[in-house]
């Protein structure tokens, strides 16, 4: 991967610049809505608004109908009602910058700790390089402004990293780990990875030769493999691995807790319950959308469940495995997870993809891919969901009958996706010499 050092902003300029660029495009988005059939504004933000008025009123935000997330967000979004409708957007750009600064000092860390001959320019620019490609991504950019939350739990998820990698705060790592699941639930499939990366028998750079430093592989640097007994021990945990399970289940037994005792078994069903028996029969990105769509009255059994989430499942461990026990490959392990946990998901809608986006960065500057190849699968995987979007706005606002021409191209952005992630995991070095230009 090739990085320029000139840059023609310094730090500071482009976290400004690209938040002006938000604000920008949240004035932008009221004139759209007023002038334009399709809204710009998601239409959660509207549900998000309506039960921060819930909750104004003391009342729980979960008789808003279709409000399935956290009371946390409905009290952040008063001001929606108190100072202006833009509020929750601001708010979300804001943590969306704040989450490209997170990005900023995470590969700076891990570049300074584990990157081979490095200058501090050289570094500087790797670590802006990562922070710009967050910073600049029209995806994230469109999914906060918009006015969709997913950014929060994106930065929750990159604080993680931050305070278990650069701080080594265990504990407070652990705190933050747990209110991100009760955010989201999604980063709850990185509790494995996490915690094998505290293990005793995670692979440590530090005590590698020098012959050992230079570049790797990972299929070559840490052959391992699920099927070994020798994993069991893996699961005794040691003090820093008490210490992040301490914090994350600190964490979630009192929020849970206290929005229980708020607002009853609703909250607890509307926030977690109803996301793992969700069966969405509108059309989305997801291989297994038009199987819900056919068998919506339809009652499946329980080993057809299972063979959807099986593969997800053990992928997943694998991964955790794989990449999460050995120091340098940690975020890595959390890119493929996230990516593995999106591509099989039986729902993907636009905003999981910022799940992937806030991790990429993250993982850049460890990618040998050419220019060439870089461009290709970007081409390959924004192509496949072109064809998608193309023939759900037919069905959506032209009222044809394309449901199997959605499927198909729902195969075809899943095929993408293996694809993709494919040649990035062949591409991926543990160590790299970073060519700055």
């Amino acid at each position: 991967m090739v990085y320029t050092a000139e840059t023609f902003l310094s730090f500071r300029q482009h976290i400004i610049f690209a938040f002006f660029l938000r604000l920008a495009l949240i004035l932008y988005g009221n004139y759209h809505d007023r002038i334009s059939q399709v809204p710009y504004t998601d239409v959660d933000y509207k549900v998000f608004t309506d039960a921060s008025r819930y909750v104004l009123n003391n009342e729980s935000p979960y008789q808003r109908h279709t409000y399935r997330y956290t009371p946390i967000l409905s009290w952040l979004l008063i001001p929606n009602l108190l100072i202006d409708i833009c509020f929750g957007k601001i708010l979300f750009s804001l943590i969306d910058i704040f989450a490209g600064i997170l990005i900023k000092f995470i590969i700076k860390h891990c570049v300074m700790s584990y990157g081979r001959n490095l200058n501090d320019s050289k570094i500087e620019s790797v670590s802006n390089f990562g922070m710009i490609v967050w910073l600049y991504n029209p995806i994230t950019i469109g999914i906060a402004t918009r006015g969709n939350s997913d950014s929060i739990a994106g930065f929750l998820v990159l604080l993680t990293l931050y305070l278990l990698q650069c701080k080594k705060w265990y504990f407070v790592a652990g705190i933050v780990h747990g209110l991100a699941i009760h955010v989201r639930i999604y980063p709850l499939m990185y509790s494995l990875a996490l915690f094998l990366f505290l293990s005793d028998y995670s692979e440590n750079p530090n005590s590698l030769s020098k012959e050992s430093k230079e570049v790797q592989k990972t299929d070559r640097s840490t052959k391992r493999t699920i099927f070994r007994m020798e994993y069991l021990l893996y699961f005794f945990p040691n003090i820093d691995q008490l210490k992040l399970m301490s914090g994350c289940i600190l964490s979630l037994v009192l929020l849970t807790s206290l929005f229980y005792f708020l607002y009853g078994y609703q909250f607890l069903y509307e926030s977690y319950i109803y996301h793992f028996l969700r069966k969405d029969m509108r059309h989305n990105f997801s291989l297994y959308f038009y199987l819900q769509y056919l068998t919506a009255g339809v009652k499946i059994d329980l080993w057809q469940k299972m063979l959807i989430t099986l593969p997800q499942f053990i992928l997943i461990a694998v991964f955790s495995f794989k990449f999460g026990l050995n120091k340098l490959s940690l975020n890595f392990a959390i890119l493929m997870i996230t990516c593995v946990f999106v591509t099989y998901n039986s729902v993907i809608t636009s905003q999981y993809f910022v799940w992937i986006l806030a991790i990429l960065p993250l993982c850049i500057w460890q990618i040998r891919l050419s220019r060439n190849t870089s461009l290709l699968l970007g081409l390959i995987w924004i192509g496949a969901q072109a064809l998608w979007l193309l023939s759900a706005y037919l069905l959506e606002f032209q009222g044809l009958n394309m449901f199997l021409y959605i499927w198909l191209n729902s195969v075809s952005f899943f095929c993408a996706n293996i694809a993709c992630m494919a040649k990035v995991i062949e591409g991926f070095t543990t160590g790299v010499k970073v060519k700055v230009l």
